[in-house]
């Protein structure tokens, strides 16, 4: 990566799989971002969630990571959207099943509200699958709303059940 440590910025993003293997679709995804100018700090643990808005799929793996980048969020996005697309990730219906999601959720403190981009995800702050891996990682990190992310994971998160992860189940 070229630049120095001041031009490196924060990131923090989502991951998550529930077609094929989605344990490999999830590494491959961190294989490539690691090739495109982004350190990857912190991987949270995965976790097995319950799928949210189109309920008839299966569960999605998930996690979330930290990265340092000397990307602007506009490149870092077309970064994202090129992975997806190189994993095989097909856009047919909203929230439906995917081999590979990968959402940018804070970029520094940037707010951002455009047609193809939205940071702080305007979601982020409604999904187990988001707060609970990204509490793991940056406890302390202030959220969007001004609560701390470890504070925010003790929300119950009605109707969307969030597991460790245990390969024996699959």
């Amino acid at each position: 990566m070229q630049g120095n440590n001041s031009d490196l910025k924060t990131a923090y993003l989502s991951l998550g799989s529930n077609m094929g293997d989605r344990e490999l679709n999830l590494k491959k995804a961190l294989e490539l971002l690691q090739s495109e100018d982004i350190i990857i700090e912190r991987c949270s643990s995965w976790y097995e969630t319950s799928p949210v808005g189109k309920t008839d799929q299966g569960w999605f793996l998930n996690r979330v990571v930290c990265i340092k980048t000397i990307l602007p969020v506009r490149k870092l996005l077309q970064v994202v959207l090129s992975i997806e697309n190189k994993l095989g990730r097909v856009r047919r219906e909203k929230w439906g099943p995917r081999i590979i999601d990968i959402d940018i959720l804070l970029y520094e403190d940037l707010n951002i509200d455009e047609p193809d981009l939205k940071i702080p995800h305007p979601r982020m702050l409604e999904r187990a699958f988001v707060i609970v891996p990204l509490a793991e990682i940056a406890p302390k990190l202030v959220l969007p709303n001004g609560e701390l992310a470890i504070e925010a994971a003790k929300n119950k998160f009605s109707g969307q059940e969030i597991l460790s992860y245990d390969r024996k189940r699959c």
